[in-house]
């Protein structure tokens, strides 16, 4: 069979999952879980593809609702994963995780009934992955070894946009925690060391640097704690940074600068200072090749592709240290107009316009691994796509 006799099967696979796809993605919806805490999702998942005939794994500890599922491992083949996140924000999925997990599970599965009965050289492995709000769920994955051996890995998220180039931006919390000496803030202030003092001076000395940041960052404080009352000098402050940039090593700047003031400040004010660093995402490297053969399967299913301008707007996400790590992509797919995390984008995750999505990204990720997997030139994808990636 030629490559497009098995993309005509791929669409078919597709039609015949769409009640499962539909399913899954409605029950996700409508049990919206935090990050972490997928139990629901996670099992659901997982008793779907062991009632497909693939092998799972789970993660431990804090990634119990993490999933690997695969086969038997086969040599000489592609094996190429696909993505589903299922974790939500607090107001539900108003960032159409749902979708993405039943696309990413609809793919998997399509894709591994043509591989049988195409005796396509691929193997399809299903990645359930936790905590993209935030969490890093793949990052630590990956640290996990759970994304092992895969030569290619996809999502598509929902946008109001149809892409296949992205790109995002290096992002990552650090809080920091002033202790200084409380005092009488009239009768004997001399005598504390004010913790808030330093926590603000901390914001000022970023704040005079603004200026001389490059282009694409961004450096944003939140003071979460500046004491107890008004007629005491504070011991106790605390203030955490969300630091971004497009560049990873510019990135690492950045928090050495934000470090720096906060450590000179603490100095001046006579208070010592902790500092705690959450998970660090990485900038989006898409796969080319992958954008190459997205892009055909979204024209082919009648969407318009258009470039991803730099001021489309910019987040982070743990699927750029899956792309610095082995090649990857992570496309938008158009779901409606509304800007997501928020609740009208969340309406049309779990509306007419999420049907018509989730079916479209199913088939679009089963379309590009037809393509990966019939194209003889991947022989010597090791020499060539890692390099690119």
């Amino acid at each position: 069979m030629n490559r497009e006799e098995i993309q005509r099967m791929a669409e078919r696979k597709i039609e015949e999952l769409t009640p499962l796809i539909f399913d899954i993605s409605r029950r996700i919806f409508q049990n919206p879980e935090p990050a972490f805490h997928e139990t629901f999702a996670a099992g659901l998942l997982e008793q779907t593809l062991q009632n497909h005939g693939f092998r799972t794994r789970r993660g431990e500890g804090k990634l119990h609702t993490a999933i690997r599922a695969d086969h038997d491992k086969k040599e000489g083949v592609l094996n190429i994963g696909f993505i589903s996140e299922f974790d939500a924000l607090p107001n539900g999925h108003s960032c159409g995780h749902n979708l993405i997990a039943a696309s990413g599970i609809g793919a998997a599965l399509a894709f591994d009934q043509l591989v049988k009965e195409c005796s396509l050289p691929a193997n399809s492995i299903f990645l359930g992955t936790p905590a993209e709000e935030g969490g890093g769920g793949k990052i630590l994955m990956l640290e996990a070894g759970m994304f092992e051996g895969i030569d290619y890995a996809m999502m598509i998220h929902p946008c109001d946009a149809t892409m296949v180039e992205d790109w995002s931006l290096a992002g990552q919390t650090v809080t920091f925690r002033f202790h200084g000496k409380s005092a009488h803030c009239a009768a004997s202030p001399w005598l504390g060391a004010n913790a808030l003092a330093a926590a603000t001076e901390t914001v000022n000395m970023v704040n005079a640097w603004r200026s001389q940041f490059k282009d694409y960052s961004r450096v944003f404080p939140n003071i979460t704690h500046g004491g107890e009352a008004t007629n005491v000098i504070p011991d106790f402050a605390e203030v955490c940074y969300n630091i971004r940039s497009d560049n990873l090593e510019y990135h690492k700047e950045l928090v050495r600068i934000v470090k720096t003031c906060a450590r000179c400040a603490a100095e001046a004010f006579g208070v010592t200072v902790e500092s705690e660093d959450s998970i660090a995402y990485a900038p989006i490297a898409n796969s080319p090749i992958l954008e190459t053969y997205m892009k055909a399967a979204f024209e082919r299913l009648g969407e318009t592709v258009i470039p991803r301008y730099r001021d489309h707007g910019i987040g982070s996400t743990d699927m750029g240290n899956v792309s610095q790590a082995l090649p990857a992509i992570h496309g938008h797919l158009f779901l409606a107009k509304e800007n997501t995390h928020t609740v009208p984008f969340r309406e049309a995750a779990g509306g007419k316009e999420g049907e018509d999505y989730v079916i479209k990204a199913a088939t679009a990720m089963t379309l590009t691994a037809v393509s990966l997997a019939t194209e003889p030139k991947l022989t010597g994808w090791k020499e060539t796509e890692v390099e690119k990636a």
